[in-house]
């Protein structure tokens, strides 16, 4: 699959999803009376439609991919959903709660566990390989007495 072809998958899910939210913003904002969409809101919904979209390609590839784009795929897209996430907070939470030393600690931390449950579903992995050729071979060896 050609890298055009697949940003236009990104792109039109973003259009879907940032078109969702903005028909469900109108809707509430239209039963509660307010007559205009301030600019943060605005924001808000392309943050959370980007994030949205990293996810959802990251986690469900319904693309023709190889193995290894596959995983740079997902691996490039969880980190950018995790951005967009953090970026959200970081940019529209109350009060002072979020500082930019708050902001590199929640990226800090976000790495950290996700690269040790990488690390993890690695070895779990290399051990059900193991477990599961060694069956196997039984299997084979059972088969040919």
């Amino acid at each position: 699959m050609k890298v055009k072809k697949y940003l236009m998958y990104l792109l039109k899910d973003f259009i879907v999803s940032s078109g969702c939210l903005m028909i469900i913003t109108l809707i509430i904002l239209t039963l509660t009376s307010i007559d205009t969409i301030k600019t943060s809101l605005l924001w808000q919904i392309v943050l959370i439609a980007s994030a949205y979209t990293f996810f959802k390609n990251s986690l469900v590839n319904t693309h023709e991919l190889g193995k290894k784009t596959q995983m740079i795929t997902f691996g490039t897209c969880f980190v950018l959903a995790d951005v967009m996430v953090i970026l959200w907070l970081w940019f529209f939470s109350t009060g002072n709660s979020m500082n930019s030393s708050l902001l590199v600690a929640y990226i800090i931390v976000i790495l950290l566990v996700k690269g040790l449950v990488y690390a993890m579903m690695y070895s779990d992995g290399q051990k059900e390989a193991k477990q599961l050729n060694e069956k196997l071979s039984e299997f084979r060896n059972g088969l040919k007495k």
